[in-house]
């Protein structure tokens, strides 16, 4: 199973900690891919820590933190098997895909060394945490690829025909589904009914 670093005494959430020296941008190395999965798929992988710091000055530069929640099969990809003349030959790890999370998923907790108002810290939390927690694997998936495509287009309004410009890609992360299209709709009506967005006329939507 996935290392876990500690656990909140308050909240008894598992959390496992990447640090380093650099800010994270799109890939996260993580621990074996199969393990990995297996704890996503079951909804027991800890929540991710993201802490980028300045060791000369033993500062915190940024600091968020992934909910369990928000990650999904989608944004697990396995690296290349270790060569045969490695100790651990034919090993499979893996990277978590910054890229293919909502900006949502990402709770800033400290930036450029401030501290973020912990209400707000909070409530991005909060948000999120009853719409996904409770979900299985596969519509997590969806409900978080859509919001970060909805997201990508980068609009206060948009229309759902803006939103089947993902369908390649989608059908990409989701090759055993045939009605991807179908998916779209049902996952804007999820963050619809959810107040994630706004319903405002026949095939348009507003960011709320």
């Amino acid at each position: 199973m996935p290392v876990k670093d500690f656990v909140c005494e308050r909240c008894v959430q598992p959390y496992q900690l990447k640090a380093q020296k650099s800010p994270f941008h799109s890939l996260v190395a993580d621990a074996a891919y199969g393990n990995f999965l297996a704890a996503v798929n079951s909804g027991t992988a800890p929540n991710l820590v993201l802490l980028h710091y300045d060791l000369p000055r033993c500062r915190v530069i940024n600091l968020d933190v992934i909910p369990r929640f928000f990650l999904n099969p989608s944004c697990v990809i396995p690296r290349k098997p270790l060569p045969p003349s490695a100790r651990r030959a034919g090993w499979v790890g893996c990277d978590i895909s910054l890229e293919r999370l909502p900006p949502d998923a990402r709770i800033e907790i400290v930036r450029e060394e401030n501290v973020v108002e912990q209400e707000k810290v909070y409530e991005s939390f909060r948000r999120f945490a009853s719409l996904l927690f409770d979900r299985g694997s596969e519509e997590r998936g969806w409900t978080s690829d859509i919001l970060r495509c909805v997201k990508a287009l980068d609009k206060k309004s948009f229309s759902l025909h803006q939103v089947y410009e993902f369908e390649k890609e989608l059908k990409k992360l989701h090759p055993e589904n045939k009605w991807v299209r179908a998916k779209i709709r049902q996952q804007l009506q999820v963050l619809r009914d959810n107040k994630i967005l706004k319903f405002v006329g026949p095939g348009k939507y507003e960011l709320v």
